[in-house]
Formats: structure tokens, C-alpha cells, sequence
């Protein structure tokens, strides 16, 4: 019977982080793709290029930060499950110190029933909380995860800007680099 309850928490905790997980995958949006290797040919090329990668690497900021902003919601209602998870064990705890208190004495026997009902009760929620824990955990290390896709991502989208600008210095007259170089950044 005890290998019983064993397997069916163990399959519980497994499945709330199974579901936590995909779930957390689930509401993230699709990052856009990284810049490519290309190595742009004449000036024009080049400034096309540059202010097309310039216009990513600004989306690639956008999504950063927005996966950042989930990623902190998300370790925010990890603390708060935890705290929750927390105070019902120590509550269920106490609870069942307090119904072997009472039925240490015969005349306590019915508050310590009673008592023991209610620890069990707290205990049942404790388990539940826990799961939502691991959910919720399961969750973040989703976001986490693309949280780090979207910083190198928007790390290689800076360096293709970077790369293409040292083009445009090198294949372009000065006039024309000057100009292209000092259009507004589009974020």
C-alpha cells in the first residue's frame, strides 16, 4: 500500500513538472530568427543590410525584454507559491502537534480527532501546493531558457549592426558612410 502512495506522489511530481514545463512553453512567443553569415557586396548592399539589421536587432530588444519581464513575473509567483507551500506545512505541522497534545489526555481524545482531521486537511493542501510549485517551476525554467535564446539572439543581431557599419566604412565613400551612419536608430 506505502509503494502505492510512493509511485502515485513520484508520478504526480513528475507530471506537474511535465506539464509546468510545457505548459510554461507553451505562452512563450516565437523569437525571430538570427542573422545570417552573408557578406555584403558594395556600398549599397551594405547600407541596405546595415539598416535592415538594425531593424531586427531593435525586435530583437523588443523580445528580450518582454521574455525578461515573463521570466521575473514568473520568479515572483515562485516566491509566492513557495511561501504558501511553506506556511501550510508548518501549519499542518503544528496542527499535528497540537492533536497529540490533546489526545495525550483522555479527556482531549475528541479535540485531538477533530485536530488530526484538520492537520491531514493541511497536509492534503501542503501536497497541492507543492505541486503548483513545481509547476510553476517547471514554468520558469521554460522561460529561462528562452529568456538565454533571446539574449544571444539580440547579442548576435548587435554584432551583425556592428559588422555591417565596419562595411559600410570600408566600401563606401566618406560622404556617403557619413550620411547612411547618421540616420536615427529605429528603436
Amino acid at each position: 500500500m506505502i509503494v502505492i502512495f510512493i509511485a502515485a506522489g513520484v508520478l504526480a511530481i513528475v507530471g506537474a513538472a511535465v506539464l509546468g514545463r510545457e505548459f510554461g512553453r507553451a505562452r512563450l512567443p516565437p523569437a525571430q530568427d538570427g542573422p545570417g553569415a552573408s557578406k555584403p557586396e558594395g556600398c549599397e548592399n551594405a547600407v541596405k543590410e546595415w539598416d535592415d539589421a538594425r531593424q531586427k536587432a531593435c525586435n530583437a530588444k523588443r523580445e528580450q525584454d518582454a521574455a525578461q519581464i515573463l521570466a521575473t513575473d514568473l520568479r515572483g509567483q515562485v516566491v509566492a507559491a513557495t511561501a504558501v507551500h511553506v506556511a501550510l506545512v508548518i501549519a499542518a505541522v503544528a496542527t499535528y502537534a497540537a492533536a497529540a497534545a490533546a489526545i495525550a489526555t483522555v479527556f482531549g481524545i475528541p479535540a485531538g480527532i477533530v485536530l488530526t482531521g484538520v492537520a491531514i486537511g493541511l497536509t492534503v493542501a501542503a501536497a497541492a501546493a507543492l505541486l503548483v510549485l513545481i509547476g510553476l517551476t517547471a514554468s520558469l525554467t521554460a522561460a529561462d531558457d528562452d529568456l538565454l535564446l533571446k539574449i544571444r539572439n539580440r547579442q548576435d543581431w548587435d554584432n551583425r549592426v556592428a559588422d555591417l557599419r565596419a562595411a559600410i566604412n570600408r566600401t563606401c565613400p566618406v560622404e556617403r558612410a557619413e550620411a547612411a551612419l547618421a540616420r536615427p536608430d529605429p528603436c
